[in-house]
């Protein structure tokens, strides 16, 4: 048995450690150098998020800060050429509970498992980064000054607090909030993969895993939508999966099933709870703080949305998430004309995320797991 005085002593010395780090951090962030370094550091989130523009600027931005976040706890992972960031070889790792890698193909440089060591930002405002305990995360610019309060807001809603501890809560935790002179960086656990390899890729996953996706994913947009929070950019690659179980390659049905995490608030609104139903409306196109004006917005856009009149932002939302998955079909008619009815043009066809889950959810229950150990469909046409 652990001796308890041991352990306490063990305790104190975490505790220590991590008030050193916070006073170091603290000191730096006081001063000339703050100063100094702050004005390395671009002006406003729309220039943070074009930094790609140059080859190798993002990673020089990001050096400027690594002995302020190394004080935090947090060491920086190596850049390796564009977007690719890699573990150093000298860090040590531990599970963060977010990201796994079964052993169906082994754990060389070439499996899965090596995935969990790098990390392909979506865009230049993320860095990854190795907590002092070990645990993978990913560093992003959430606000420079009054800009980007709202994606706080709700992290801080959906993300932390009593809320984040709820089953049907798939929100990608906020594990911790960082100030730096007028610049505010979110923490979140780095997750294993993305929706968009759930199918047509690598992948051997059946129709069973991907349809216990799709559930996950609905029941994610229908949580947050019951605390009338509308995402706005629900497309499948803002959905990360913690691994590609591959059920036909293990050729055995799955002891577990890796949870879903829907991610990037960024565009995302919020209404009070007082607020009718009805009156919930948003009008033009998503947008957040980082993004480009209009004219470069390059995701669908459904009718309501062009018609430029108050819409719906959560028929949106499923609008959005049914129509990444158009190339999707599982030869199962409840489930596809669901998804179907999810992308029709006319938003008051649309039926809502829970409604949308509990129809999938019943029909897939009726059906022997064995008959779902098959293959999805990939429509190469759409």
């Amino acid at each position: 048995m652990p001796d308890p005085i041991l352990m306490r002593q063990g305790s104190l010395g975490v505790m220590i450690a991590t008030a050193l780090a916070a006073l170091s951090f603290a000191m730096l962030r006081r001063g000339s150098h703050a100063h100094s370094v702050r004005e390395k550091l671009p002006p406003d989130l729309q220039s943070w998020r074009a930094l790609d523009g140059e080859e190798g600027i993002d990673a020089i931005t990001w050096g400027n800060l690594r002995e302020l976040f190394k004080a935090r706890g947090y060491t920086f992972w190596s850049p390796r050429r564009d977007s690719l960031m890699v573990l150093p070889t000298d860090t040590d790792i531990a599970s963060n509970g977010f990201g796994y890698a079964p052993l169906l193909r082994g754990m060389d440089e070439r499996s899965p498992l090596s995935n969990l060591y790098s990390f392909s930002y979506p865009h230049p405002s993320c860095q990854a980064a190795q907590a002092a305990d070990g645990r993978s995360v990913v560093i992003r610019v959430l606000a420079i000054g009054k800009v980007g309060r709202r994606h706080i807001d709700i992290l801080k809603i959906a993300g932390r607090g009593p809320y984040s501890l709820v089953t049907w809560n798939h929100t990608i935790p906020l594990l911790d909030l960082i100030d730096f002179e007028d610049i505010t960086f979110g923490v979140f656990p780095k997750v294993g993969d993305t929706l968009v390899a759930a199918y047509d890729g690598w992948a051997e996953n059946s129709l069973g895993d991907v349809l216990d996706m799709i559930l996950q994913c609905l029941e994610a947009l229908g949580f947050v939508h019951g605390m009338r929070i509308a995402h706005q950019d629900a497309f499948k690659d803002n959905f990360l999966v913690q691994w590609q179980p591959e059920s036909l390659k293990a050729r055995a049905y799955p002891v577990s099933r890796p949870r879903v995490y829907l991610n990037d608030f960024e565009t995302a609104v919020m209404f009070g709870q007082d607020v009718p139903i009805e009156d919930c409306v948003c009008t033009g196109l998503p947008h957040g703080a980082s993004f480009p004006g209009p004219e470069k917005y390059r995701r669908p856009i459904p009718p309501e949305v062009e018609s430029g009149k108050p819409y719906n932002p959560f028929k949106l939302d499923v609008w959005q998430f049914a129509t990444s998955l158009q190339d999707f079909k599982s030869n199962i008619p409840e489930v596809d004309n669901t998804l179907e009815l999810l992308r029709n043009p006319d938003p008051l066809l649309r039926v809502s995320a829970y409604e949308a889950m509990a129809t999938i959810a019943n029909v897939v229950a009726m059906i022997p797991p064995y008959a779902l150990a098959v293959p999805p469909i990939v429509l190469s046409d759409v």
